[in-house]
């Protein structure tokens, strides 16, 4: 499978440079070559060697177990690796072709930064547990999303267990509704004698009944 993908990709090249030499544009030819030779460097760098081939080998693995584990990574990969990281590349870049001592000063310290930022992404993946980290993220990813789309279905399962229940016990329909009203008659007259005490209160009636009319009414409750 190895050699098959690695001909497949100097297949795709030579597409390109087929359609760059019949536009007959030198622009097109020279990124149609690079395109090509880039991938045959990758070529006689990763598959002669016999100890190189590991290298794709395992970070295809790898790619493979973190797809198992989370099944949005391929998304979050590609959109990363043939998106941003592209886009990034080519404005830095950028900032070189132009002929300003100001945009060649940025892109230099857009190259520090980028640097900076890969070398302490691998000392932070190696020497502070960032795969562990990351692994423990995307398994509480696809818990999450497992629970997510099996919430419908227990619910309805909650909801039959209920009406089984309901039906063992013998509870009438009109349970709930009852019990609504009489929490609403005992929250209303609750609310009376709170208020008689508190007028009884003003009037010198002392402190101590209206926490006595209180333990009694909660002791009902």
């Amino acid at each position: 499978m190895y050699p098959l993908t690695l001909g497949s990709n100097i297949g795709t090249t030579l597409t390109g440079f087929l359609a760059a030499m019949v536009s007959a544009n030198v622009n097109s030819l020279q990124v149609a070559l690079a395109h090509l030779f880039f991938n045959l460097t990758g070529i006689l760098i990763f598959y002669p060697i016999p100890f190189m081939r590991r290298i794709p080998l395992h970070l295809a693995r790898q790619l493979g177990m973190a797809t198992r584990v989370w099944k949005f990574f391929p998304i979050v990969y590609i959109g990363f690796a043939f998106f941003a990281a592209p886009l990034i590349l080519l404005a830095i870049s950028t900032c070189f072709t132009q002929d300003s001592v100001g945009m060649t000063a940025l892109g230099s310290i857009l190259v520090a930064f980028l640097l900076l930022g890969v070398f302490y992404f691998i000392f932070w993946w190696r020497w502070k547990e960032g795969r562990t980290k990351c692994y423990n993220y995307f398994v509480r990813r696809q818990i999450r999303s497992e629970m997510m789309k099996a919430l419908p279905e227990t619910i309805d399962q909650i909801q039959s267990d209920v009406t089984r229940i309901k039906e063992v016990i013998d509870i009438p329909e009109d349970y709930e509704k009852e019990n609504e009203e009489a929490e609403k008659l005992l929250s209303e007259h609750m609310t009376d004698d709170f208020t008689e005490v508190e007028e009884k209160n003003e009037s010198g009636g002392g402190k101590s009944k209206m926490d006595e009319l209180a333990f009694e009414e909660s002791f009902k409750v």
